[in-house]
């Protein structure tokens, strides 16, 4: 039977490649179905905020307020915030406070002018409002307001803490450690320390895709929660970038809420695993999942559950890079340590403890690293990636069938093959 393996980029959408696998050899197929596009996103949200999941309602916040902050997310998440800020403004305005936009960036560089309009649109540019974006390094723009009970130091940007509404508008998405929009707070508008300190919780064993109870997660909650953010705006955006999920609220309830919502669309369980894992997993890379192997490659992560050990994935993912950013820019942060062995793997934490590699970016290429001490990774991207792909240890292809057919050569003609289109976005429980 032909399968459709989405090979997409931002800037290049509905491209799929195609391969023959015999029906008897695919054994597992992962498909989400995806609900509609919310027809009227602005309906939506003047809905939600006025109807919230626990906490107020946005027009008893905004009563006799006078400073708001509305903190979104950085060019790299993929809620269409341009769509919904000119009406939140216009709100806070019409209530008679004064507005503030604080661009969450965490670590990352901050944005360029056009990337802010871009990000925010440009009537929001345009209209004289405040706009910020988090720079660590700037530490005069922190405020220390306390610790959470896990242990980490909260530094969070001022413009934050100065406010008396604060307001998140992020992306609810299975993530490395979790889900996506429970890190407003950090490491959206928090200082360096801050961040380090609460990344070293991802190092735990119970740091795993969709699990929304591990440590780090939770911190990120009690962080929220000690910074005092007044709303939690979520959205879901499908893989066809449509919105077709919205609420408000309370931030640790309501993003609660768009975590369920995420799971009844996206996350899997089959007994089946239990009693015979996949040798081979062929996996896809859609649109919102970007533009850099360091955002895309978490689809590896993901179909760990689904491959047996010493098994093959095979990874569809064109990553064209972003302006200067080559497509595998910052992996070469593990270059050191490689091969991926036992040995080398501890010399990886020791790194983290002597700081010669942050967490911020050690979060996401150590769960890819620890991944190749899984199982063989195979890529098929573009030409210009090869070099760099190989140099970090990867099989590179130029075609999904050449790496289909090395897979088959490895394992057999009767391998087990499971099939996840969507692996950034998908959940898999065994």
């Amino acid at each position: 039977m032909r399968i459709r393996v989405p090979y997409e980029s931002a800037e290049e959408r509905g491209v799929f490649l195609d391969l023959e696998v015999d029906e008897r050899n695919l054994v597992y197929s992962f498909v989400p179905q995806e609900p509609s596009a919310i027809p009227d996103l602005i309906e939506a949200l003047a809905k939600a905020v006025e109807n919230p999941i626990g906490g107020r309602k946005l027009s008893e916040l905004l009563k006799g307020a006078k400073k708001v902050t509305i903190i979104t997310e950085n060019q790299f998440r993929q809620a269409p915030v341009k769509e919904v800020l000119p009406w939140l403004l216009s709100e806070i305005g019409n209530a008679g406070a004064d507005p503030t936009i604080v661009i969450g960036c965490g670590k990352v560089p901050p944005l360029s002018p056009s990337e802010i309009e871009e990000k925010l649109g440009h009537d929001v540019v345009k209209s004289g409002v405040e706009i910020y974006c988090n720079d660590v390094t700037k530490p005069e723009n922190y405020v220390f307001i306390g610790i959470t009970s896990a242990g980490t130091p909260l530094w969070i940007h001022r413009k934050v803490k100065e406010a008396d509404v604060i307001i998140t508008i992020s992306t609810t998405q299975a993530t490395l450690w979790g889900y996506g929009g429970s890190g407003m707070i950090i490491p959206a508008v928090s200082g360096n320390e801050t961040i380090e300190i609460n990344h070293i919780m991802s190092l735990a064993p119970d740091c795993l895709p969709g699990n929304n109870s591990c440590k780090m997660q939770q911190d990120k909650y009690e962080a929220a929660r000690i910074a005092g953010v007044s709303m939690g705006i979520n959205m879901i955006v499908s893989n066809r970038c449509d919105v077709i999920y919205i609420n408000a609220g309370d931030f640790v309830e309501a993003h609660k809420e768009a975590v369920s919502f995420y799971d009844s669309v996206y996350r899997f369980k089959t007994d089946a695993l239990k009693r015979k894992k996949a040798d081979i997993a062929i996996v896809g890379s859609s649109a919102p999942t970007d533009h850099l192997f360091f955002h895309t490659g978490w689809a590896v992560v993901n179909a760990l559950p689904v491959v047996k050990e010493g098994g093959t994935i095979i990874f569809t993912t064109p990553c064209p890079g972003y302006g200067s950013w080559p497509g595998f820019a910052l992996m070469d942060l593990m270059l050191d340590f490689l091969p991926p062995t036992p040995e080398n793997h501890e010399r990886v934490l020791r790194a983290f403890y002597d700081k010669t590699r942050e967490l911020w970016a050690g979060c996401i290429w150590y769960k890819i690293y620890t991944a190749m001490l899984y199982a063989d990774i195979y890529l098929v991207t573009k030409a210009e990636n090869f070099e760099m792909a190989r140099k970090l240890g990867f099989k590179v292809f130029g075609s999904l069938n050449d790496a289909y057919n090395a897979a088959l050569d490895k394992h057999g003609r009767d391998a087990k093959v499971a099939f996840i289109p969507y692996g950034r976005y998908t959940v898999i429980d065994v």
